[in-house]
This record gives C-alpha cells, sequence and structure tokens, in this order.
C-alpha cells in the first residue's frame, strides 16, 4: 500500500482526521473485499490489491508524513486505470482529502473539469472532505543569493494566502543560528511581493544558508534553503577581442582578491578552437566579431550537453556572421538586424525596461512593466528580431528586445564594455548580471531542486576517483543513492530522489563534489479548498456521494450496496489523502 501523508504541524489535527476517516472506511467494507491504496504522488506507481481490510488496515497505521507535491486529477486518471483492468462487478472509490483547490493538478480548471470522466460509470465514489474552511497563510516562494562579492544580499519572494492582510511580519536570513540579515515587511490580502535582504557578512564558501518566515499554521513553506556559495563554482570562458579587451564583465565576475562563484578564464576568439570545455559551463561572447567555424563545430555539442551561453553584442560584431552562422548554430530564434541611435553628445539615449517583470532577473528591483530598471543611458543598441522559441525580459523601446532568454541563453542587446553605455558603472549592473546568469544557469540542472526530485549535477571525472563511493548525505541523516553516467562534459551524477527538505550533499569518498539546496514546491500554499459546488462540478454524476465530516461512513456505504448482488472479488478502495499540507511523498514505515 502507499499512503502518502502529512508532516507533523499544528495542521495535524486535520491530518489525524484524515487517517482515522480512512480507517473508518476500512473498517465498513466486508472481510475478503480486495483493497488497493493509492496516493496523490504524481510518481507512484499503482501497487496490487490487499487482499483483505484488515491488512490494508495494519499498513495504513504505520504510514508516515511526506513532502511531496499532490495531484488529485492524476491520481483519479490512475484510479480509473485500475479499476479499468478489475474483473468485478461492483467498484468503489473513496476519496479522504481536504480537496485543496491548489493541489487539483496542473491545467485542472475549475469551471470545465470532470475529475470522473475516465471512472467506469459504474463505479460508486464517495468524497470524503475533512477540510475546516480556508486557512490563512503566509509562503517564502524563493530566495536567492544576489549582488556581488562585495555587496552581498538575498532577495526573497513572498505570497500572503489570506482574506485579511499581515502586517510586520519578521524575515531573516540565517547561517545556522547566526542571523546574517533580517527584514520586516506587510502584506495585503493575496498579495505576492519580493525584496532583498542585506547581509552583516560575506558568507563563507560552503555555508549553509536559510531564509525564515515567522512560523505559522503551515511551518514547511515558511523556510527556504538558499543554494551554497562556493561550492559547483561556474567554470567559465569570457571570450573577448585582445586587441580590446573590456574590463567590466571581468571584474564584475571575478573581483580581485574575492572568491566569486564565477571561476573566469579569458580567451581569444581563436582559442575556443582547441580550449578544454569538459568542465566549462558557461561561454560569453563579449563583443567578438566572429568565431572561427571549428569553434561552432566544437560549442553546438556543448550547448546540447547542458553548457551555458551569454552573447554580448557592441560596434565590433559582424551581424551578418551572427545570423548566417553563430545564431542559428548557438542560440535559434533570434537575429539581428541593424545598429541604432548615436554616441554623439546630446543624442537621445534608451533605457532598459523590464517586460517580463516577474522574472528572476529582476528580484529585488520592484519592477514594473513599463517603467525603467536602472537609470543607465544607453547611446546605442542593436535591433533585435525574436521569434517564439525565446523570451523578451526586457526592452528598449516597442519591437526593440534589450535582454533575450532562450534554452540555457542570454542575449543583451547593447554592450557591456562601456562604448556604448554607462550601465556597467550604475548599481544595477552587478545584481541583473548575476541574476541573469543564475537564471540560464539553473534551466534543466541542478541548483534548484524540489522535495521529490534527484539531486544531480556534473563533475569533471577526475573528480571521481576509480572505486570511489558515491553517496549524497542530506538532513537527518539521509543517506541517497548516487548513479554515475558519462556525458560529453564529465559525469553526470545523480541521487534518489529527496524525501524532504534541506541541504544534500554529494561526496565520492570523503571529498564533498557539490551541495544542492532542497525545498518543498511552494504550488500548493494556497490552502484554500473547494467550495461544495465547485466540489459537485469536478465530480459530477449520481453516482457520487459527499459524506461530510459529522456523518458516520457505515450507513452510506451499506446504502450504496443494499440491493445489489455484491461480488467480492475486488473493490478498489483508493485513499487519496490530499491533506493541507501538499508536499505528500512515499514514505514507508520506519
Amino acid at each position: 500500500m502507499m499512503v502518502s501523508w502529512a508532516i507533523p504541524s499544528p495542521l495535524s489535527v486535520k491530518v489525524i482526521t484524515a487517517k482515522e476517516r480512512g480507517l473508518e472506511v476500512l473498517d465498513a467494507l466486508e472481510p475478503g473485499d480486495r483493497v488497493i491504496l493509492l496516493g496523490v504522488d504524481p510518481h507512484q506507481e499503482n501497487e496490487a490489491p490487499y487482499p483483505d481490510p484488515a491488512v490494508a488496515r495494519d499498513v495504513l497505521r504505520s504510514w508516515k508524513a511526506g513532502y511531496g507535491t499532490t495531484d488529485l486529477a492524476a491520481a483519479i486518471r490512475r484510479a480509473a486505470a485500475a479499476l479499468a483492468d478489475a474483473t468485478a462487478l461492483n467498484k468503489e472509490l473513496f476519496v479522504v482529502s481536504d480537496f485543496q483547490r491548489s493541489g487539483l493538478g496542473a491545467g485542472t480548471d475549475v469551471a470545465s473539469a470532470d475529475l470522473t470522466a475516465e471512472l467506469d460509470p459504474g463505479t460508486r465514489t464517495f468524497l470524503i472532505p475533512v477540510d475546516e474552511g480556508p486557512l490563512p497563510n503566509t509562503a517564502l516562494e524563493e530566495a536567492i543569493l544576489g549582488g556581488n562579492a562585495v555587496n552581498r544580499r538575498v532577495f526573497v519572494q513572498v505570497a500572503h494566502h489570506a482574506g485579511t492582510g499581515v502586517e510586520d511580519l519578521p524575515l531573516t536570513v540565517e547561517a545556522g543560528s547566526e542571523v546574517l540579515g533580517e527584514a520586516r515587511l506587510s502584506l495585503d490580502p493575496g498579495q505576492r511581493t519580493t525584496l532583498e535582504v542585506p547581509l552583516i557578512r560575506l558568507p563563507a564558501e560552503g555555508e549553509r544558508l536559510h531564509a525564515r518566515l515567522a512560523r505559522d499554521r503551515l511551518p514547511a513553506d515558511d523556510v527556504r534553503y538558499i543554494p551554497a556559495a562556493g561550492i559547483g563554482r561556474v567554470n567559465t570562458l569570457l571570450v573577448q577581442d585582445p586587441a580590446q579587451p573590456s574590463p567590466y564583465l571581468p571584474i564584475a565576475l571575478r573581483p580581485e582578491a574575492e572568491s566569486g562563484r564565477f571561476e573566469v578564464r579569458r580567451v581569444s576568439p581563436e582559442a575556443l578552437v582547441s580550449a578544454d570545455l569538459a568542465a566549462v559551463r558557461l561561454v560569453i561572447l563579449d563583443n567578438v566579431t566572429t568565431i572561427p567555424r571549428q569553434a561552432i563545430m566544437r560549442l553546438r555539442p556543448w550547448r546540447e550537453a547542458g553548457g551555458a551561453l551569454f552573447l554580448v553584442l557592441g560596434d565590433r560584431v559582424d551581424l551578418r556572421y551572427y545570423n548566417e552562422a553563430l545564431l542559428p548554430a548557438l542560440f535559434d530564434g533570434v537575429t539581428v538586424e541593424n545598429m541604432l541611435g548615436s554616441d554623439e553628445p546630446g543624442a537621445a539615449a534608451y533605457r532598459l525596461v523590464p517586460r517580463v517583470a516577474g522574472s528572476e532577473v529582476f528580484a529585488g528591483f520592484d519592477a514594473k512593466a513599463g517603467r525603467p530598471v536602472t537609470g543607465a543611458d544607453f547611446w546605442r543598441i542593436v535591433r533585435v528580431k525574436t521569434g517564439p522559441q525565446v523570451r523578451v525580459l526586457a526592452e528598449f523601446g516597442p519591437a526593440l528586445p534589450a535582454l533575450v532568454q532562450g534554452e540555457r541563453a542570454l542575449l543583451f542587446a547593447s554592450s557591456l564594455d562601456g562604448r556604448w553605455n554607462n550601465f556597467p558603472t550604475h548599481s544595477a549592473f552587478l545584481p541583473l548580471l548575476y541574476q541573469g546568469l543564475n537564471a540560464i544557469l539553473r534551466e534543466g540542472d541542478t541548483d534548484r531542486v524540489t522535495v521529490g526530485q534527484p539531486v544531480q549535477g556534473t563533475v569533471d571525472r577526475a573528480l571521481v576517483p576509480a572505486g570511489a563511493e558515491l553517496a549524497c548525505l542530506g538532513p537527518n541523516g539521509i543517506v541517497l543513492n548516487v548513479a554515475a553516467k558519462a556525458v560529453p562534459r564529465g559525469l553526470l551524477l545523480r541521487s534518489d530522489p529527496a524525501p524532504e527538505p534541506g541541504f544534500y550533499a554529494v561526496r565520492a569518498g570523503g571529498r564533498t563534489l557539490f551541495m544542492r539546496a532542497v525545498n518543498v514546491d511552494p504550488a500548493e500554499s494556497d490552502l484554500t479548498p473547494l467550495a461544495r459546488e465547485e466540489l459537485r462540478r469536478v465530480f459530477p454524476g449520481d453516482k457520487v456521494t459527499v459524506v461530510e465530516e459529522d456523518e458516520p461512513l457505515g450507513a452510506p456505504i451499506r446504502e450504496a450496496r443494499y440491493g445489489r448482488e455484491f461480488w467480492r472479488e475486488l473493490i478498489l478502495l483508493a485513499l487519496l489523502l490530499l491533506v493541507v499540507e501538499g508536499w505528500l511523498s512515499r514514505r514507508g514505515a520506519a
């Protein structure tokens, strides 16, 4: 049997109620009824039936809480598939849940969904709500280490799910028990906001940071673990024209005497032909005219294997070459047309305006569409045309993309060498640069992990000696198995799914190779349940019975069975325990 269960919290009274109702269902069945118990973990596989309700009851008692996501629609489909394989005449489905609106599953529209559509028409369905009505909850949805090595800060995103506002809510950023930064915030009903928390000191390399809200009814989403600084450093190739190298990007990414996240090596375009790309995660083309054809042939498979690319344009870029050779191979969906503007004194300047204000690139900026995110002046730009496979994050004006994000790729449609603008001397330059690069480095990887996902990363083969024991060490003594797979950029190390939030370190022998912060998925932080009319809408039909909290289960079950020939070969009992926390995953008995 598999039942996904809720974590202990002040809401555990609801958890206990759900478990008690599940046991009450089993008590109402008859000896010899066959039972299948299903949870709401979307990755769960169906298990074989239990031969008797008493056996299922013993298993249900032993199940514990988990943190994985819930998907009611997918769980009902799994139940329908299991029922379709059954040969019994009579089939029953019991759903024990708080029917949380956000736990219905991605893409499920309450107004039009029919969760019974795939069920056998003869299946009797019992809905057993355990909700307490709307519950106020404030969730810490994101926490990102930003700024630079001198001006370190954490950007956080907070959402308030409640009918009333909250005032003077404390928020801290901590390293162990030490508070490195703190702030207070007030939120209106339903408000989501982003703010920055300055830190009193630089985090040490590999130091474990977390952001924390004041504890409320749902503690699981009041903490956000922040990826450790210094572990898993980003090996970067900065490609510049050696005759006119710009100092701004090297200084920004690796300030002198600082051990920033980026390990930067400057090379010429010609050096790309022979450069070692095995351990490189990021390549920056900084206003280069062209790169050799052999370099494009090497960068293309490197990109396909997960390499990230940052293209910075400028006065030395050969636009025709970029359109015919470089962009189709390395940044599909973008073409460059012509250069606009003038750097003559008194010429009009463009401004950098967010187009996707909610992007993490603009975290901490109070970004709003139509309002410049920085006071920097851009005298010259490149007109860029984009396709549907990329996203314009910021623009210099209507139909003038400024910052374009593709698959693990970013393009800036002006220069960063001080020749076309004064952007590198403005305070917004460093956080926008770091957050833009972090956004493409996180894609398809590694730093952003939620409960139920594996901890993974790619390392140099030389870091894993032959015969070295691989393991992933997590909180509370968790040890996960790690598998290694050869990929073009080295070894891909991938653990078993992380069962709870916290920091996880992948080790080879006694050496830590990389660390990941694992967090709960905040998708279900809104604890509002479906209204009864909405519940009836998504579970339509005369075969559906709603059993309210104060109503004994035995009577409606017996009444539904009365007067019908009953075959005991199989009855499917799907205890879909969508208890209020969400974050439910398979956890066997200790």
